[in-house]
């Protein structure tokens, strides 16, 4: 019976491998075989542990090959390899399919951020390469008159401009432009010189031009000449309110006057004009488009009457060129709104001789002593303080010395007890003093502000002249008593004006105006607010006044300024015309003077209130005083503001024939 030998521990597995590798050593060196074990006892193959590795001789033959046969790498691992490996055509397909996906999504993501963040700046590049645009200015607003007829307006005129860099003939080109434009032979040359030496690309040839002479330029087809339409301001009435309206520049900016003041409101926002261009800049025609439509200014309706102003203007014209005066000025204005109807200034050229309607609005930047007109004031004050009545009287000299002064009347005359209404009338200088020293310095002055001296009127006008008063307490000498009857204080024509209506008014200031309201784009009129108005005497107190102006008209000096089937109430001023030496004489040592007549009517029903004024009317003449250098205008014009306006006589008027 054999004895089965137990199965070798797992541990053991490579002993056989060892037994022979010792057997066949043992047969290769004759060497004795190990003794043949049965095994260790289970506790002893417990506490075995896998032998130190030891270095292995070199294999035999035979036994390499045994061992090469035992070791087979499994056949999975060549597939993987072959998967996997670098440089095979299945990574390479992988990498480049992820390549290609990476690079169009970055595309696609620029492409998303030129059209949207970055796509608005392209596409004004773009745009910016094949179009040109250029600004279509908006039109600016017309000024209308009360009654709707154009003071001022723009209407439609070329520009006429050259490229030098395009143009191939620079004479024939200049002589082209001078023949049609008719210009000088000064410019003809400047023209050539610019076209030779090409050194700009932009040059004006004139501006302003008419439009049907820009067109026939244009028809032309001058290669570098350019026709662009721009506008031009005009006066429809020819000079007709210029003094007021002012004027605007060259590019249609207001300069002066109302032009100036309401720039910002007549002027309009400009549009802007597309056109494509084809490569070198050649227009495409029939490729303009507007872009941005103009929108035009505001329009300003005046209270101005275009007929009155030109009546005033007119007359003004004819009596300063009879008299061989320096200038005037005229105010034709309501009494109870204080719209004014008519504001013009003439002057005489310093150059030609010629006298014209100015640019400049002389009626209210300029001031000058008030004259006796002041007058007026000084005897409502004392009325309306209660401290005289019409017919308190004083014993009047012909002069008296007040301070350093010796003042006097305008004629010698012995000592005469006159009333307050006979010194209105007779309008006495020392007179209106003795009526002056009835009431406090500070009270008269308190008084000449209410009238609206010493500040400049609501009507805001560019440059308007507040005129000159001295506080009361800064007046000495002469000067204390010297403005009573408007000398030593300065106001403007405006001014003088409104103080007057004051009486004319019932006793009440209402500021002048000269802006009725204004029309939109859209034709939405807006009206402007009524005229500021105070209280300056009591009614009682201007009806006294009016009844003694009437006879100023009437029997004294302001005779010339009667009219038919009306009553008018006035008074005339001659003041000294201050010189920039500080006297009132001229080199020659003659005086200069500054005359004045204001009035109103119908006398008893007053709706219309009139000052004019000659600016150094011929001293030593009789028709240096405002009741003949001034007064005859004022019965020249009413005839017109009569019919204008349509003033009817006042049913019951007595007229000056009762006196």
């Amino acid at each position: 019976m054999s004895r089965r030998t137990p199965p070798p521990h797992p541990a053991r597995r490579a002993a056989p491998t060892i037994r022979r590798a010792s057997r066949s050593h043992h047969r290769a060196g004759g060497g004795s075989p190990p003794s043949r074990r049965r095994g260790p006892a289970p506790s002893a193959r417990r506490a075995v542990r896998p032998p130190a590795p030891r270095r292995r001789a070199a294999p035999n033959r035979r036994s390499a090959q045994r061992a090469t046969r035992r070791v087979v790498a499994p056949k999975h691992s060549h597939a993987t390899e072959f998967r996997f490996g670098a440089g095979q055509p299945r990574q390479r397909l992988i990498v480049l399919l992820g390549s290609l996906v990476l690079v169009l999504a970055l595309v696609l993501f620029k492409v998303g951020v030129l059209q949207t963040s970055e796509g608005q700046a392209l596409r004004i590049e773009g745009t910016r390469q094949w179009t040109r645009s250029r600004d279509v200015p908006a039109d600016r607003g017309t000024i209308f008159d009360r009654n709707g007829e154009e003071l001022a307006m723009s209407v439609e005129a070329k520009s006429i401009s050259i490229n030098p860099k395009l143009i191939e003939d620079p004479e024939a080109t200049a002589a082209i432009l001078t023949n049609v434009l008719g210009l000088s032979e000064e410019r003809r040359q400047e023209l050539v010189a610019a076209m030779v030496a090409k050194a700009t690309g932009f040059m004006y040839v004139a501006r302003q031009v008419d439009d049907t002479v820009g067109e026939q330029i244009a028809a032309l087809g001058l290669a570098g000449v350019n026709v662009d339409a721009e506008s031009k301001r005009i006066l429809p009435g020819g000079d007709t309110g210029r003094s007021v309206i002012g004027r605007t520049d060259i590019d249609g900016v207001g300069i002066g006057g109302l032009e100036l003041q309401f720039d910002d409101l007549l002027t309009g926002t400009d549009g802007r004009l597309e056109r494509e261009v084809a490569p070198g800049g050649r227009s495409i025609a029939g490729s303009e488009a507007v872009s941005v439509p103009p929108v035009a200014g505001d329009d300003l309706v005046l209270t101005l009457d275009r007929s009155i102003q030109f009546a005033t203007e007119q007359a003004l014209l004819g009596r300063v060129d009879t008299l061989g005066a320096r200038g005037g000025t005229g105010i034709v204005m309501d009494t109870d709104t204080g719209e004014i109807y008519a504001m013009a200034s003439v002057r005489r050229s310093d150059e030609t001789g010629i006298v014209e309607i100015t640019s400049g609005n002389f009626a209210a930047v300029d001031a000058y002593e008030p004259g006796s007109v002041a007058k007026v004031i000084t005897v409502a004050a004392a009325l309306n303080e209660g401290a005289v009545t019409p017919d308190t009287g004083f014993n009047v000299p012909w002069r008296e010395l007040w301070g350093d002064d010796l003042l006097a009347d305008a004629e010698p005359h012995p000592d005469e007890w006159l009333t307050v209404a006979q010194i209105l009338v007779k309008s006495s200088n020392i007179g209106t003093i003795h009526i002056h020293q009835t009431i406090r310095r500070q009270k008269h002055w308190e008084y000449m502000q209410a009238f609206g001296l010493g500040e400049a009127t609501a009507l805001g006008f560019p440059g308007e002249s507040p005129g000159i008063m001295k506080h009361w307490k800064d007046m000495w000498g002469s000067e204390r008593v010297t403005a009573a009857f408007g000398q030593g204080v300065s106001s403007t024509s405006i001014q003088l004006a409104a103080a007057i209506n004051v009486i004319a008014n019932d006793g009440t200031y209402v500021a002048p105006k000269l802006v009725r309201s204004t029309v939109g784009p859209d034709g939405t009129v807006s009206d402007t607010l009524p005229s500021a108005t105070r209280e300056v005497v009591v009614e009682a107190t201007a009806e006294e006044m009016q009844q003694l102006m009437k006879r100023v008209v009437c029997e004294g000096t302001g005779e010339r300024a009667q009219i038919q089937d009306f009553d008018v109430a006035g008074k005339t001023g001659t003041g000294y015309k201050a010189q920039p030496d500080g006297t009132y004489f001229d080199a020659a040592g003659n005086r200069v003077y500054y005359s004045s007549f204001v009035g109103f009517f119908p006398a008893e029903d007053p709706q219309v209130t009139v000052l004019i004024s000659i600016d150094e009317p011929p001293a030593g003449t009789d028709d240096r005083f405002g009741g003949t250098a001034a007064a005859p205008v004022f019965r020249e014009l009413a005839p017109t503001i009569v019919h204008e306006l349509g003033i009817q006589p006042t049913i019951g008027a007595v007229g000056c024939e009762v006196g």
